[in-house]
């Protein structure tokens, strides 16, 4: 970690049967992550579309849904590159997050998420973790 940044990177390969979990907790409730970037890209040229989740629970997601309180970030590829992505700007990672990803067919997808690392009080890391496990707040 550099400057209070720090990369997660690796291959998801499709179809999935279970989410990827990335353990981010470091004992410390105050100091925490926020993720501020992910990208998406194929290990070949193949005619398929994916979309890469990140969410909180441990449930490998079906679909990208902004309902799903779980779910904080999203992106989309068509085979050849990235489409697009969007992360929640209102999310506090306290504890560990989860990556799954759905497509039309099987095949590998690469993924860079980058991370800064925030420091919050421990009763606003109290509530982000609340918020996190899909309760209102």
């Amino acid at each position: 970690m550099r400057n209070g940044i720090h990369t997660l990177r690796g291959t998801l390969t499709l179809p999935m049967t279970e989410p990827i979990r990335k353990t981010l907790f470091n004992g410390s409730f105050t100091k925490n992550f926020k993720v501020v970037d992910i990208q998406i890209f194929p290990s070949v040229i193949w005619n398929n579309d994916a979309i890469v989740i990140l969410h909180f629970d441990d449930n490998l997601k079906a679909e990208a849904s902004a309902k799903d309180n779980a779910q904080f970030g999203w992106a989309t590829s068509d085979g050849l590159a990235q489409d697009w992505s969007y992360v929640d700007p209102d999310h506090v990672i306290i504890n560990d997050i989860h990556i799954s990803a759905i497509a039309a067919a099987a095949g590998d997808i690469n993924y860079v998420i980058k991370l800064e690392r925030i420091t919050t009080s421990l009763s606003q890391s109290i509530l982000d973790e609340v918020k996190n496990k899909q309760q209102n707040v």
